[in-house]
Parts: structure tokens; sequence; C-alpha cells
């Protein structure tokens, strides 16, 4: 194509979309660019001050000033926040939505009543206003004798009293008709107000994921912060194995394990495939495996047990260590919820815990360590193939 053919080209596309644009902007008003104005700004700062704090973290970082696990233990703190949060609203809306949907139901079936009883008492006003009009009279001079009158002013009394029960029933209804009417549109507003709760706690939480997966991003690239990371990493390990030491003085070494009798035989605690075996020492040696998993899938005990610690661990994210008698413990970490505490009991095959990436620099998984005769042993030779 020749050169005057391609400025020729270009001044008619460029025309069309002049006249497209027009069109759109006749089409939905002239609100349109406000509308996307706003809404920009807005996302933008947001990345901006995402961004911002990002940079302030890693300056942080790289003049020592904090410590990254802190740092990336503060994230995941901040996304079990959002997360628990979010999980809140989602099930307060949906308690909401069961109640609006019999509050409707409550209502459907109360017009029915309604109109029933309305059905009925318009045929006894048609009576009454009979009565009314002809008055107590014809049965007071009727030929009847007076006992009979009695007995009839005696049946009409009765009439009357139990019409007078019926017509109470029925403003009781339209009471009760009215009540739920006013209370619908409070609990629609409810509604509203909770799904805006929902949207933001919902962006609070991608918010705070996009920064932690920023901030590994960075410490991947920077070979100083990630040399320090793996430092951070290996004081943890150190830690935790203070923390089994610790706890085999407190705990009973006087109960009998039946642990060793499961070699080779106990379940994985989680469905995934092996990411890390025991002993790796490309970087940070590891005293367990590592088990590559997708997020909310559940964690079980391998066998049965007294939890001796349930919490957030330094560099492990939330960790959960089981005592299974004499010095045979088991600890699993980096789960996003835990589903026991300290001090309770667990069966083998019991949910203790619900996977995640909490104190994970790789994504999703569970960490997971078997300690027999106060050392760590290797997971794939005590749980089956």
């Amino acid at each position: 194509m020749s050169s005057h053919s391609l400025n020729g080209f270009n001044r008619i596309v460029r025309r069309l979309c002049i006249i497209i644009l027009a069109l759109l902007w006749f089409w939905l008003g002239c609100d349109l660019k406000p509308l996307y104005a706003d809404r920009f700004r807005d996302e933008l700062k947001e990345k901006q001050e995402r961004i911002e704090e990002e940079k302030k973290i890693i300056k942080d970082i790289s003049s020592k000033k904090i410590s990254i696990l802190d740092v990336l233990e503060n994230l995941d703190k901040q996304i079990d926040s959002a997360d628990r949060r979010f999980r809140s609203s989602r099930k307060k809306i949906n308690i909401l939505l069961k109640e609006i949907t019999e509050l409707k139901k409550n209502l459907k079936s109360l017009e029915k009543r309604i109109q029933k009883h309305w059905r009925n008492n318009s045929e006894r006003l048609v009576i009454y206003y009979r009565l009314g009009r002809a008055g107590m009279l014809p049965l007071m001079f009727s030929e009847l004798s007076l006992p009979e009158k009695f007995q009839h002013f005696e049946a009409l009394k009765k009439i009357l009293l139990a019409d007078w029960r019926l017509f109470q029933e029925f403003q009781g209804l339209l009471d009760e008709q009215k009540t739920l009417e006013a209370d619908l549109p409070l609990r629609l507003a409810q509604e509203k107000g909770l799904q805006k709760e929902i949207r933001k706690e919902k962006q609070l939480l991608v918010t705070k994921r996009q920064q932690k997966d920023g901030l590994l991003l960075c410490l991947e690239n920077d070979s100083k912060a990630h040399l320090r990371l793996l430092d951070e990493l290996r004081r943890s390990v150190k830690s935790l194995e203070k923390k089994i030491k610790e706890e085999q003085m407190l705990s009973d070494l006087s109960s009998e394990s039946t642990l060793i009798n499961m070699k080779g035989r106990l379940p994985w605690p989680v469905e995934g495939s092996l990411h890390r075996k025991f002993g790796n020492k490309d970087a940070v040696k590891s005293q367990g495996i590592d088990i590559k998993t997708l997020p909310g899938k559940p964690v079980r005990a391998i066998y049965g047990g007294g939890v001796v610690y349930a919490d957030w661990f330094r560099g492990y994210g939330k960790l959960l260590i089981i005592h299974h008698g004499a010095k045979d413990y088991s600890i699993i970490s980096h789960m996003s919820q835990l589903t026991k505490t300290k001090g309770e009991r667990v069966e083998s095959g019991e949910i203790i815990g619900i996977t995640g990436d909490t104190g994970s620099v790789e994504g999703c998984m569970v960490h997971f360590e078997i300690w027999h005769q106060g050392k760590p042993r290797d997971p794939l030779k005590w749980i089956y193939k």
C-alpha cells in the first residue's frame, strides 16, 4: 500500500472513531466522562498507594529496619483478618436472605388467609347490615313465647361473640401484614448494606494478596533481600526445634505412644503433590516435607493425640502441633484456618484446619513434620505411598 493510500485510510479510521465516540457521548449522556474519570482516578490512586507502600516496605527491608518474615506475617494477618470479615459478612447475608425469603413467603400466606377471612366476614357483614336495618323489633314482637325469645337472644349473643372473635382475628392479620410489609424494606436495605460491605472486604482481600505477591516478586529479584529471607527462615527452623523441646518438657512423656506401630501406614494430612523432600538443603534444611495443594482443602490429623500448639508461628504461618504420646509429635503449618485449639483432643483423620499460604513464600502448600523420640524423621517413610 502506498504512503498516500495509507494516509487516506488512517484519516477514514480517525473519522470513524470520532463518529463512534460522538454517538456514544450522545447516547450515554454527558455524565459519561465524569463517571469513567472518577472510577479510573480511584483505581489509579489505589494502585499508586499500594506501589508506594510496597516501595517503603522494600526500602525498610533493604536498610534492615524490619524483618522480612515479620512483614510477610503482618500481611498474612491482614489477609486473614479481611478473609474472616468477608466470610462473616457472607454468613450474615445468607441468613438475611433466608429471612427475607421466609418473610415474603409469610406475606404471601398471610394474604391468602386475609382474602379467605374477607370473604367470610363480608357475608357476615351483609347479614348484620340487614339486621341493623330491620332492628330487633321483629324478634321482640314475634308470636314466640318469652322462653323461646330468650333462647333466640342467647343464640344470637353466641353468634355475635363468635363473629366478633373472627373480626378481631381478621384485624390481627391485617396488623401482622402491615408489620411484615414495613419490615421488608428494612431487611432489603440491610441486605444492600451487607452486599456493599462484602464487595469492600473482597476488594481489600484482593489488594492485600496482590501486595504480598508483589513483595515476594521483589524479594525474588533482589538477591540480597532473598539471602536475608533464607537466613530468617533458617532461624525460624531453629525456633521450631526449640518449641518442640519446650513442649517435650511440658508434655506428659510417660504416656505411651503407638505411632511407631503405624509407620508406613499413616495417611497423608492433605491431598496434593510432593513439593519438597525431607532434609532438602537447596535453600533451607527441611525438617519435614512440603505438599503442594489447592486453597480451601481440609487438612486432617494423621493420628490421634492432643493439640499442644495452635497459633501463628514466625515463618510457618498458622501452625498446629499434635502430641501423640511419649516423644512423638506431628507438625502441620501454612494453613489458612485452624479448626482445633490448644488442649483439644483429635482423632485420626479428623479435620484440624484448611489449606492456605500463611507464612509460605511459594504459594499454597502444607508443611508437614513428624518427630519421633525427640528427633525429626522423614515423613515419607511413615505415610503410605
